[in-house]
């Protein structure tokens, strides 16, 4: 296991549906470290209030190599049946969440009627995209994405009733429409915007759908993201 220049790899990354996160850390992590052990590949990236950490590889050995490099609270983004199944055996989670990896299939975004406010988030809105995510992520890593990688919202009346941004990975995510102004459609104006952001900066739109979340994954294809194969995400504490 030898730490790598990943600063040469952003092609190969790219080109590789189970490592679009890696790039999307590599880009945007202040701290991050990328080994590499044959074709395996082990990525740790330290945000001050956590350490993420991304696989590719299902072989035990190297999952075995990787084991002293976890300390503290350790969160597993994106990682495949048979690496939950290795950790799962071994530790105790403090949480899991069980996805589905989308990612865009190549084809142009659909092209949306002009007829709304849209617009990118401000740091003022950290608190209140917090409250509005399910896992209720800490503040601090809300402002993180906002102030550093693209968002979208759809404002009425000068507030964000709908929105999604980018998580610390830049997978698309946080996607929420208060409820009061639910079934209008405004998630695929927003999902389509958020999208186009992304093309224009030559990234490639990817999200983690919870399995479990029907209209989220019917949502996705109507901007052209389909599912690729199931992906989990949960936290050690080492």
């Amino acid at each position: 296991m030898k730490q790598i220049d990943f600063t040469q790899y952003f092609s190969y990354f790219r080109s590789r549906n189970d490592m679009l996160i890696f790039e999307g850390y590599c880009q945007n992590a202040r701290d991050v470290v990328v080994y590499k052990d044959g074709n395996n590949f082990l990525l740790l990236a330290n945000f001050g209030f956590r350490t993420d950490c991304c696989i590719v590889g299902d072989d035990q050995d190297f999952l075995q190599k990787c084991l002293p490099y976890f300390h503290g609270n350790v969160k597993f983004c994106g990682l495949t049946p048979a690496q939950l199944q290795f950790f799962r055996s071994r530790y105790k989670f403090l949480w899991q969440t069980d996805c589905y990896l989308c990612v865009w299939d190549g084809k142009p975004m659909p092209v949306l009627p002009n007829s709304h406010q849209m617009g990118s988030l401000s740091i003022e809105h950290a608190q209140q995209v917090a409250n509005g995510t399910p896992y209720l992520p800490p503040v601090e890593e809300v402002e993180e994405c906002i102030a550093n990688r693209p968002s979208s919202a759809l404002f009425v009346d000068g507030k964000p009733v709908c929105w999604c941004l980018l998580h610390l990975e830049k997978s698309l995510g946080m996607l929420y429409t208060l409820p009061e102004h639910r079934k209008k459609g405004y998630a695929l104006h927003v999902m389509v915007d958020l999208c186009n952001k992304v093309l224009q900066n030559g990234d490639v739109p990817f999200a983690y759908i919870v399995q479990s979340n029907v209209a989220s994954l019917a949502l996705g294809k109507k901007y052209n993201l389909h599912s690729v194969g199931e992906s989990y995400y949960f936290e050690i504490a080492f």
